[in-house]
């Protein structure tokens, strides 16, 4: 793969690049993410824990905002290692770093309400309203309606489901999107499969594979996996952040120790003890190591990805590796002590899981109140004549199917909508269609 390419800065679906004296692309690309309707959602949509009243716990939006802020900085400093190539192909650091910044503020905005949980109930329930009725039989239904991932939902609100509808989404740059696809391939195939899960990782539903694969030949993505060199930064941005946040937000609500989260992260942030006891305060410690840590990382990370950046723009890398699991022995085996704590004392904590067991409920009511109304629109070819199907379309405002819709677009409406609320709206909504 080549830098030229990479840094494509046309805009999609075809747009030529539209110079601008005072913002680069891809400070473009960001404020248009930022000033867009899913991004907004965000607010209230779950990081790890579910309708917390604690402000201080992070949600998606804050999340993606430190994952950005990481980023950044990885972005830039990978360029300045690597000027001398960027220069060659008429870019800088502050481009790869504008370019890591813009993919990481896009990176959760295709996520559901209640988080991965949400992916799974949401996943879940469209294979069996596919399998169990055979009311869409007659349709000819993308396949793929059966699978669910953030990933690709993001995707489809970059490219299509938002902003532009239809015409281009937030209309982002090729490169901005190329970075954006962790997952280079579709539901249906093999490597979309995790823990024996089928479609649970991947990157394009059938409805934006024309646009999917335009982006991969703008972008040059090519090998074995074809994934954009930035995506790599992004990634390593996003691990890095939710590792030390998501236990720093459990030591805020008093899951953990604070003796936990010392014990688990000075190992990577290399603060002597005599620095630390200067610090007044638990809460002040906390955010000395998350700071010193995160700055080791990201120096981690920007070597890593320079020793490796041969097989990265070859799409050489075996797939399911990060740039974290390159880490050297004793740095990889203390970041993923942080991480298996985090899944070990956080992601079934009990309260979470009650929320998530909640989830279910919220998500397959309005998910089947929504379907029922798509799919008298596909069947009605847009003529829907039975008052309460009129009324849930009612409700989809700018998730309202359009006649020219094919039907599985038409149906991906309804999973766009459910999939576009906050966690509190998905339970109001809920509890109002229940008649409560």
């Amino acid at each position: 793969m080549d830098w030229s390419a990479l840094f494509n800065t046309g805009r999609f679906p075809g747009q030529a690049a539209r110079p601008s004296p005072t913002r680069n692309p891809f400070q473009i690309d960001q404020d248009r993410i930022v000033f867009s309707r899913p991004f907004r959602r965000l607010q209230q949509k779950t990081q790890v824990h579910p309708l917390s009243t604690n402000a201080h716990v992070r949600n998606r939006l804050l999340h993606t905002l430190e994952v950005a802020s990481v980023g950044r900085s990885i972005g830039f400093a990978v360029g300045s290692e690597l000027r001398a190539e960027l220069a060659a192909a008429g870019h800088t650091p502050d481009d790869l770093g504008y370019l890591v910044q813009a993919v990481c503020l896009a990176h959760d905005i295709g996520n559901p309400p209640f988080g991965h949980a949400g992916e799974e109930v949401i996943a879940t329930f469209m294979g069996g309203w596919l399998d169990g009725t055979g009311r869409a039989s007659s349709l000819e239904l993308d396949d793929d309606l059966r699978f669910f991932d953030g990933n690709a939902q993001g995707f489809r609100i970059l490219t299509r489901a938002d902003g532009y509808r239809d015409r281009g989404g937030l209309r982002l740059t090729f490169a901005s999107l190329g970075a954006f696809i962790k997952y280079p391939w579709g539901g249906a195939d093999p490597r979309s499969t995790k823990g024996g899960r089928p479609g649970a990782k991947f990157n394009c539903f059938a409805t934006e594979r024309e646009g999917f694969d335009a982006v991969l030949a703008a972008c040059g993505m090519a090998g074995p996996l074809p994934r954009h060199p930035a995506v790599w930064l992004m990634e390593a941005a996003d691990d890095i952040t939710y590792g030390l946040a998501d236990l720093e937000d459990a030591v805020e609500l008093q899951i953990v120790p604070y003796q936990t989260y010392e014990a688990l992260v000075a190992p990577l942030a290399g603060v002597e003890r005599a620095r630390l006891a200067q610090e007044d305060s638990e809460t002040q410690k906390v955010a000395l190591l998350r700071s010193a840590a995160a700055g080791k990382l990201i120096g981690a990370v920007t070597e890593t990805f320079c020793q490796h950046r041969g097989t990265l723009l070859t799409g050489q890398m075996a797939p399911g590796t990060g740039l974290t699991d390159l880490f050297e022995p004793g740095l990889r085996a203390a970041f993923n002590g942080l991480k298996q704590k985090n899944s070990d004392a956080l992601y079934l904590h009990p309260r979470k899981v009650e929320f998530e067991i909640g989830a279910r409920d919220v998500l397959e009511k309005t998910l089947t109140i929504f379907l029922e109304a798509s799919l008298a629109y596909a069947q009605g070819k847009g003529d829907v004549r039975a008052l309460r199907p009129r009324q849930a379309l009612s409700l989809m405002q700018d998730y309202h199917p359009k006649p020219e819709f094919s039907a599985s677009e038409t149906i991906r409406c309804a999973v766009d909508f459910v999939a576009g609320m906050t966690d509190n709206y998905a339970a109001y909504l809920a509890g109002r269609l229940r008649g409560l």
